[in-house]
């Protein structure tokens, strides 16, 4: 076969459009599948995107190492499957939908529409919005298949959710209680701490007062308890104040009246004069009674109130040692269930006071703010008022900022988790390290339970029907694990799970034999999302199916955010249903900004459209700038334009014209491949750079064979560049007069295009899990083959590895360096031969590496001696006979110029016109520049 001729000027995103078409006509990607055994397998789970969202730089980062990993193990011969999903249900969706219907809450939803016509809007709309997800990865050059991916809304797959929830149920590790978490009021629902953690935009820097509220004590002339607070909203309903009894406090008198704080919180008292009369442990204080701010709600009998309780959560780091308690704060909750104190919920779902609140009855919270602290300030009960600054949680898809609020609600009992969520996390491969120890267990450590029922419609129903009491039930519980256990109980048939369909199925309680409902509230869809291991597979229901087939996976991909969100809810349900680790493998990518070093966004118009990127400089560039970068090792990096382009003068490019030079060169001397091609030596002796190139080519695979199995894409990316730039600047360079047709040596010939045809199609197997266009398009024209992809990773051949040698072309290149240098700093052009070379090494030099050294400073004698420390000396002497060679060479640099400019054929005869020359090297001019003669003229003509 003759190659393919290849053009010096390439147009990297072209060429990528044929490799695309090539790929999807011929089907390469599910040939690379099918043609791996069934029985070896290498598993990957694809985290699925929200189905609303557009692409983005940070949804192309986590593509890309999901693309080059499965390749890799592909080419090791393993089957990988690799199938797409979309995240369907929950806010994201919801929200697009009541901005299209023009609904303004939650409570909209039922009143203007109704939930049956806002779920089948939901089901339309996320059936028509993933159609741009199809360009950019394919552009990315990623493989996954689209055709057959999966829903998280799809019956299967929630289906596999309900079992989920079953098992977790069954082992006790769900439960239905009272808890403090994060509540969107815009959303009407509860918001999973790790959600707002994603992403720090989802925390709002504000400036707000800061109160020190008076409390009156019972008993006690003129006496004030003092309590600091940012919430005056919740100091409607204060129902007891805490302190730490550990903690020491002092009564101090401050003009009439008397304060009670924490001593080491005399900072929050007025500049005035006062004097500290008493100190005492807190402990002293519990028990005592103060006067509520507000009396409208009742104590109920044989509930506490209007009473100081212990708080070992009390601090003096912040506010005055004392804390207002009432139902809106984890740690408030917690201690008012312990200490018996009435519970009272002053906020509706959508944050307004409800009707038994005087004055503010209907007002949104944050409203009311201004009013209750007048209310009080003109009662006397404002110590001092001061500005704030502080940064409070936001929801992360309507903005709003959020409350704490008390929820009865489902819960997975992460407290009873976390031994073995410590323990399975041991198992786990982590890269970058940090994460395992740091970032993630750190997050475990202080995780809440994990609240996993949303009071919306769109999701997976929370699979429970319960008798409940205040219904006048007996409390029995049905939770099942499939649909045909559900279409036992309710005896009907069922074909969607969602609201309102679920909601209409009535089953028989089997204790008190009363019809029961389902419990309103749907599952976080994070829930779905940690559940994808099984779900997207329909798990355990596909009876062909085997647990240890695909569980748990080997490798899974996402940037930080996803430490306290996927990682960690896929983390929870693979310890709680299997005590096992839910991945094998994690890589853990940064976060990419903008230009101007703050997040992405259309507002800021801070970053480059990546459709016009991509378009301009093409997929494998975008992978090798990333995958190349700090943002692999889990680190944030600002996208660069520049960087980006960067990659296709750099390594892409070198690595062309090397691959140009060869094609050109082997078809020129009519060099081809035999059939079956393997590197031998029957008809050519190897060169002393042939044995070097080899020798570095197996330090290649050994190199990225460990990178590539340990996730480390930025040293694979360096690898891979320093080889490339060897072969380029120093193999190819110094080898450049062993081919062409001005050369007659046939067998040394043979030497360099046997040894290069072997580097170019072993580095394209090499970099196909980095660069796959490139490379497929360098490898099909190389070996006539279908793909690279369809080959095997390369293994090293250990009879061209050359270490001694290795060692010996290192120190030579010092030597190379060293000359250079002092050429520069005498402006002697490499050109302009010279006499000698002076060197010291430890040990001699070969006469083959001395001869390259020779020829590369372009020196007629390298003397070299032995000593311990390197030396090089260049003689720069220049005599009338060297400056006539070196006038030679120069002619016929211009002359070579003068043939590419006007397009002449490297085989091409010319006739040459100028005005003079050196007659001693007219021959090696002529020969040089494939001259048929040289002529006299008046300036410097080149024709054929």
């Amino acid at each position: 076969m003759s190659f393919k001729p290849v053009s010096p000027q390439v147009n990297f995103p072209a060429l990528e459009e044929e490799i695309l078409k090539y790929w999807k006509e011929n089907k390469i990607f599910e040939k690379s599948v099918e043609s791996r055994p069934e029985d070896k397998i290498w598993t990957f789970l694809d985290g699925p995107p929200f189905i609303t969202g557009t692409p983005h730089y940070g949804s192309l980062l986590s593509s890309i190492p999901k693309d080059v990993f499965p390749r890799f193990w592909t080419m090791k011969g393993y089957r990988v499957r690799r199938v797409w999903g979309w995240d369907c249900h929950g806010l994201p969706a919801e929200n697009k939908v009541e901005t299209s219907l023009g609904l303004k809450s939650k409570r909209e939803i039922e009143e203007k529409v109704g939930v049956k016509k806002f779920i089948e809007e939901c089901k339309r709309y996320v059936s028509t919005t993933s159609s741009e997800w199809d360009w950019y990865i394919d552009h990315i050059g990623r493989w996954v298949d689209f055709k057959n991916a999966y829903k998280t809304m799809d019956l299967p797959y929630m289906e596999t959710v309900m079992w989920v929830f079953k098992q977790i149920y069954d082992k006790g590790y769900i439960y239905k209680g009272l808890r403090v978490s994060l509540y969107c009021p815009h959303c009407a629902t509860p918001i999973s701490n790790f959600e707002v953690a994603m992403d720090a935009d989802n925390y709002k820097e504000i400036t707000e007062p800061a109160n020190v509220y008076k409390y009156k004590l019972k008993n006690e002339q003129n006496t004030f308890i003092l309590a600091w607070s940012t919430t005056p909203w919740n100091k409607i309903v204060t129902p007891a104040l805490a302190v730490n009894p550990k903690l020491t406090y002092v009564k101090v008198k401050q003009g009439k009246e008397y304060y009670i704080l924490a001593k080491d919180t005399q900072r929050m008292l007025k500049d005035e004069p006062y004097k500290i009369l008493q100190e005492f442990p807190g402990a002293s204080l519990v028990g005592k009674k103060f006067e509520r701010h507000f009396d409208f709600y009742e104590i109920e009998k044989g509930k506490k109130g209007e009473v100081i309780i212990p708080g070992d959560f009390v601090t003096a780091e912040e506010g005055t040692g004392v804390v207002t308690i009432a139902a809106y704060g984890e740690e408030d909750l917690a201690v008012s269930l312990k200490e018996n104190i009435q519970i009272v919920l002053q906020l509706d779902e959508e944050g307004y006071l409800k009707d038994f609140v005087p004055k503010w009855g209907g007002m949104y919270y944050l409203k009311a703010d201004k009013y209750v602290n007048e209310d009080l300030a003109g009662r006397g009960l404002m110590y001092r008022e001061d500005p704030y600054t502080h940064t409070v949680p936001t929801c992360w898809r309507c903005h709003t900022r959020l409350i704490y609020a008390p929820q009865d609600a489902w819960y997975v009992d992460i407290q009873k988790l976390k031994p073995l969520l410590f323990k399975t996390n041991k198992k786990i491969n982590w890269f970058p390290k940090h994460f395992k120890y740091g970032r993630f267990q750190k997050s475990m450590e202080f995780a809440p339970d994990w609240n996993i029922s949303r009071s919306r419609y769109w999701g997976s129903p929370v699979p429970v029907w319960e008798c409940s009491p205040p219904s006048g039930g007996c409390g029995e519980r049905f939770v099942p694990g499939s649909i045909k256990e559900l279409e036992e109980a309710a005896g009907q048939k069922i074909n969607d799970l969602h609201k309102p369909e679920i909601d209409d199925i009535k089953i028989t309680c089997q204790k008190c034999g009363k019809k029961v409902s389902r419990v309103p509230e749907v599952l976080d869809s994070w829930i779905e999302a940690g559940s994808a291991s099984f779900a997207e597979r329909h798990f355990p229901f596909e009876k062909k199916i085997k647990l240890e087939d695909f569980f748990p996976p080997d490798f899974i991909a996402e940037y930080t955010g996803q430490i306290r969100a996927w990682f960690y809810v896929l983390h929870v349900i693979g310890a709680a249903l299997y005590r096992s680790p839910a991945f094998k493998n994690v890589l853990v990518e940064g976060v990419i900004l903008g230009t101007d070093g703050r997040k992405m966004s259309k507002n800021y118009g801070n970053y480059p459209d990546p459709r016009q990127l991509l378009q301009e400089y093409g997929g494998d560039a975008l992978r090798l700038y990333l995958l190349g970068s700090p943002v692999m090792k889990g680190e944030d990096i600002r996208i660069s334009e520049e960087d980006y382009r960067n990659q296709l003068r750099g390594l892409m490019l070198i690595l062309w014209n090397v691959y140009n030079f060869f094609i050109t060169y082997a078809n020129v001397d009519k060099w081809k491949p035999p059939a079956h091609y393997k590197l031998q030596t029957t008809n050519y002796k190897l060169a002393i750079l042939d044995r070097w190139i080899l020798s570095r080519l197996q330090k290649l695979i050994e190199n990225l064979t460990q990178k590539y199995e340990n996730f480390n894409t930025i040293d694979a990316v360096t690898n891979l560049d320093l080889f490339i730039q060897e072969l380029s600047t120093w193999y190819i360079r110094r080898s450049r007069d062993r081919v062409g047709p001005t050369v007659g040596n046939q067998s040394d010939k043979n030497a360099f295009y046997s040894t290069s045809y072997y580097i170019l199609t072993t580095l394209c197997q090499l970099a196909a899990p980095l660069i796959p266009f490139l490379t497929d398009s360098m490898y099909r024209n190389l070996t006539d083959s279908e793909s690279v992809h369809l080959s095997s990773f390369p293994a090293i051949d250990k009879k061209y590895i050359y270490q001694k040698l290795e060692e010996e072309m290192t120190l030579a290149l010092k030597i190379v360096e060293k000359a250079h240098a002092q050429r520069k700093e005498a402006k002697i052009k490499v050109r302009q031969p010279l006499l000698s070379l002076f060197t010291v090494t430890a040990e001699p030099l070969s006469n083959e590496v001395l001869q390259i050294i020779s020829k590369e400073i372009n020196v007629k004698e390298i003397k070299n001696k032995k000593g311990e420390t390197l030396s090089v000396r260049l003689d720069k002497t220049i005599t009338p006979e060297l400056k006539k060679e070196g006038e030679a060479r120069e002619l016929v640099r211009q002359i070579q110029l003068r043939r590419k400019e006007i397009g002449c054929k490297i085989d091409q005869k010319v006739i040459v016109t100028l005005p003079s020359w050196p007659k001693e090297f007219e021959e090696y001019i002529k020969n040089e520049v494939l001259a048929q003669k040289l002529e006299k003229g008046n300036q410097l003509e080149v024709k054929f």
